[in-house]
């Protein structure tokens, strides 16, 4: 009788196994499922080390508080009503920061994710280069694994675990884990060396890494300022235009290809699955991809200066000098720069 010892021994051999196949050898669904597991586990644990170094940093940090209200402000406050919750500002505050060392995580798994597929992207078309695409697949299957489980977690054990993630949140993350987790293991047993599934999983991962970490850093931009306006203009312009071309337009084209050899190759059940899966994600990418983006550079992009209340840095300091100025010649000068910069809110 094998001992836990011995299958513990042996269990690294079976993953790289599993994980790098010989080109005439097939993993079986058991051995991936065994690695996709212990990916979930893996990416798990590094979320949870990632929460307990870098939550108590983010609680310390007061430009990270205040780039979390400018962020309720811009959107926050009509995401609220989205989601059907009513978070004060102080309250959307604390969970962003709560959840803030989550979304750094988030960003890096689907970098990793993406750049697992860049060989075969690029064209190497030797095994080692499908094999370490459909890693990529199956690191995103063990990380939606391991949110799921940590949103079912939340929800039935935190107090406040069903306002942080509302019902509406819970719909929406299963529409975006709904593809990998019914079409991952399938579409990897019978397609591992498709370039098709190659190029919609760094389509789909290097897209979200992204949008996610450069709205990460257009938080902290202050819209008051003349140059961090135009940074966040800029930002948001370029990612419309890659979330419009690889969540808009090349993902139809990907999703087409693959359905016309799931059609070729008679695999229905998969076809009329994937069907269904498109449609919810094609949704997802229009309602929560594109549209943000388009939606505040029209809106930014619009706003005057005066509706914003932007002070250009150097007309700030040439009116700090002048105020100096008359300071010395014994002219009381009251009147503080910091009015205009309080002028109009950036949301309005």
């Amino acid at each position: 009788m094998t001992s836990y010892s011995d299958i513990l021994t042996s269990l690294p051999t079976k993953l790289l196994s599993a994980a790098f196949p010989s080109p005439d050898e097939s993993p079986s669904s058991q051995e991936l499922v065994v690695l996709v597991s212990t990916i979930a586990v893996m990416w798990s644990a590094i979320f949870s080390l990632l929460h307990r170094y870098l939550h108590p940093y983010a609680m310390r940090q007061q430009w990270l508080k205040d780039a979390m209200g400018r962020e309720y402000d811009r959107v926050g406050l009509s995401m609220c009503q989205a989601l059907r919750v009513n978070w004060t500002r102080q309250r959307y505050i604390e969970i962003m920061l709560h959840d803030w060392p989550k979304m750094q995580g988030i960003y890096l798994q689907h970098f990793i994710g993406g750049a697992l597929c860049l060989p075969a992207v690029l064209g190497y078309t030797d095994s080692w280069a499908a094999n370490l695409a459909c890693l990529g697949v199956l690191s995103e299957m063990g990380w939606e694994m391991s949110d799921m489980a940590d949103i079912v977690i939340t929800r039935s054990t935190a107090v406040d675990g069903k306002e942080r993630v509302p019902d509406t949140l819970v719909m929406i993350m299963s529409i975006h884990h709904s593809m990998t987790l019914t079409l991952g293991l399938p579409l990897v047993m019978k397609y591992r060396q498709l370039r098709t599934l190659h190029l919609l999983t760094f389509n789909l991962q290097w897209a979200a890494a992204l949008a996610i970490s450069a709205n990460e850093y257009c938080k902290t931009l202050d819209l008051k300022n003349h140059r961090q306006l135009w940074t966040f203009r800029i930002i948001n312009g370029i990612c419309f235009a890659i979330m419009a071309w690889m969540r808009g337009i090349y993902w139809l084209c990907l999703c087409g290809r693959l359905h016309m050899r799931l059609y070729e190759d008679e695999e229905y059940t998969m076809m009329l699955v994937g069907v269904v899966i498109y449609i919810l994600i094609t949704g997802f990418n229009v309602m929560l991809c594109i549209y943000p983006f388009g939606k505040k550079m029209l809106k930014f992009g619009s706003m005057s200066y005066k509706k914003i209340g932007i002070v250009d840095l150097d007309e700030k300091d040439e009116a700090n000098e002048e105020m100096v100025v008359k300071k010395r010649g014994g002219v009381c000068a009251s009147v503080s720069n910091t009015s205009l910069m309080e002028k109009g809110n950036a949301d309005d």
